[in-house]
């Protein structure tokens, strides 16, 4: 019986510590995003991403902090609409980018995820924290021609998008041809597309050949992170080079 007890005793107590250190990093996480609420869209330092990430229980490596970073200044400076592909912590930090932009922008993020549960939890944290420039449309994934992307009809999202924000190749609907192939009329003359984790060559080859005929540039960021950034122009070549 004593046995019984101290076990009983000792489970107890380890519970309360978990409890505890999750109860810890609730706190946590919630007084960041309140803090980064309180910011400037383009004020959101980097200590505030990487307490962010370590409450979420997924801490930055240095790489990783570096990418979002990016996402986060490039939010902060577009003008326009911004698409990301799949959701994550990084949607709650865009949406409060989009919120802080000021009313007169009219700043909006739309977000395409396939997974039914992550759409709805990321929905119940934009909802929680009054975030309503931030749109989750939930879509499941399909196989176009060699690659795997979001079954979307595109009238549902915003006409001309100035930031894109991926993650992933081909194998997944996240990736960044998906993009390029399927949403090409949805890109404003100059928009920004950020991704990583593009370790194919073939699919760097194929994202490079699609910037060059477009006169995009074609810059690779971080090679650890096989983080790329595409930026199209102003003098929009498209249709000139469509008619060669």
């Amino acid at each position: 019986m004593q046995f019984a007890k101290s076990i009983g005793s000792k489970l107890s107590k380890e519970a309360f510590l978990s409890r505890k250190a999750v109860y810890g990093r609730q706190y946590g996480f919630d007084r960041y995003i309140r803090q980064m609420l309180k910011s400037e869209a383009d004020a959101i330092s980097p200590d505030t991403v990487a307490e962010l990430y370590a409450h979420w229980g997924d801490p930055l490596t240095q790489n990783a902090e570096s990418y979002l970073r990016s996402c986060l200044a490039e939010a902060a400076r577009c003008e326009g609409p911004i698409l990301q592909c799949g959701t994550s912590l990084l949607t709650l930090m865009l949406g409060v980018t989009c919120k802080n932009s000021g009313e007169e922008k009219a700043k909006h993020l739309w977000c395409l995820e396939n997974d039914n549960h992550w759409a709805n939890v990321i929905r119940s944290w934009l909802t929680q924290y009054s975030i309503g420039n931030a749109h989750v449309i939930e879509a499941r994934a399909k196989m176009f021609e060699d690659y795997i992307w979001y079954a979307i009809d595109p009238t549902r999202l915003a006409d001309k998008f100035s930031l894109v924000i991926c993650e992933g190749a081909r194998a997944t609907p996240k990736g960044l041809i998906g993009v390029l192939e399927r949403l090409e009329d949805k890109l404003a003359s100059n928009c920004i597309l950020l991704t990583r984790n593009v370790t194919k060559l073939a699919d760097l080859k194929r994202i490079n050949d699609w910037a060059k005929v477009r006169g995009a540039t074609f810059v690779v960021v971080e090679k650890k992170e096989a983080f790329i950034k595409l930026t199209l122009h102003t003098q929009e070549p498209m249709a000139a080079q469509r008619q060669l």
